[in-house]
């Protein structure tokens, strides 16, 4: 890390995420913000960025034009949608990139391999710490307890989450079946309304409810005769996320390699 203040860009400024973004940013001793960006036509355009999440103003104007000066980090927890446009932009200027967006399409998920070719990125469905911890103890788990044991997942969002399953579950999902050695699209399954046959042996079931105002909650369950194995993380609080992308924000700051990282990379956890 470095001791110089990480000059940081939100990109979705006016969403719940970057809102958070914004007073987390304005309350560290560590970062700076030097941007605010939203869609064209948003209703806080033109606003100060301090103003626009409940803080004092900060010179910062929420614009929808990314223009971050040399060695700022871009921080997007945009729409899907501008996914695509946002990525090339940071190619453009050369932006080291922290990308937050879930749900988006298979062709914005090849341009961010192509876009890490030449630049830094973390990318993440879920930049809590605890998260990515539960990951990869989800991961040892599945190892160690092999396919004998079944696997069952659920996670709970509030009721305006569009995507479902969420990205988190879909990446804990991945994780168990790849530390099994099967091919997730092979074996999990997201409903069971319409089935005519018991559970099989190798499926991975995930279930999603949304409701109220849960910022997010993920258990995963190993099933096995006469015992069961539960790993739960439940978010109380968005500031979590904030300080995970930003942890990120920084990580990329002090210089890093082109590349695609996750947050195992940030915390030094290795991969499997």
């Amino acid at each position: 890390m470095t001791d110089r203040l990480t000059a940081v860009v939100i990109v979705g400024a006016r969403g719940r995420m970057g809102q958070t973004l914004l007073r987390t940013v304005m309350e560290s001793e560590t970062m700076t913000l030097v941007g605010a960006v939203d869609r064209t036509g948003g209703p806080g355009l033109g606003q100060d960025a301090g103003r626009l999440c409940g803080m004092p103003e900060c010179g910062v104007t929420v614009s929808d034009v990314m223009e971050p000066p040399r060695g700022a980090v871009v921080v997007d927890f945009s729409l899907p949608r501008a996914t695509e446009r946002n990525i090339q932009r940071c190619l453009e200027i050369r932006s080291p990139l922290v990308l937050g967006t879930t749900g988006i399409s298979p062709e914005a998920r090849a341009l961010l391999k192509e876009a890490a070719k030449e630049l830094p990125i973390v990318s993440a469905a879920n930049f809590s710490v605890g998260v990515t911890l539960l990951v990869r103890l989800a991961e040892l788990a599945a190892k160690s307890l092999g396919q004998e044991w079944e696997a069952e997942l659920y996670e709970l969002h509030h009721r305006h989450k569009r995507d479902a399953p969420s990205g988190t579950a879909l990446r804990i999902a991945k994780a168990v079946t790849s530390a099994q050695g099967r091919n997730f699209d092979d074996v999990a399954v997201m409903s069971r309304e319409k089935s005519d046959h018991a559970r099989t042996s190798d499926e991975i079931g995930i279930m999603s409810l949304r409701g109220g105002d849960s910022v997010g909650e993920h258990t995963l369950m190993f099933l096995g005769d006469g015992e069961r194995i539960e790993l739960t993380h439940r978010a109380m609080d968005r500031g979590i996320f904030a300080l995970g992308a930003l942890r990120a924000a920084r990580w990329l700051a002090a210089g890093r390699a082109p590349g695609l990282y996750e947050m195992v990379d940030v915390l030094g956890l290795g991969r499997f």
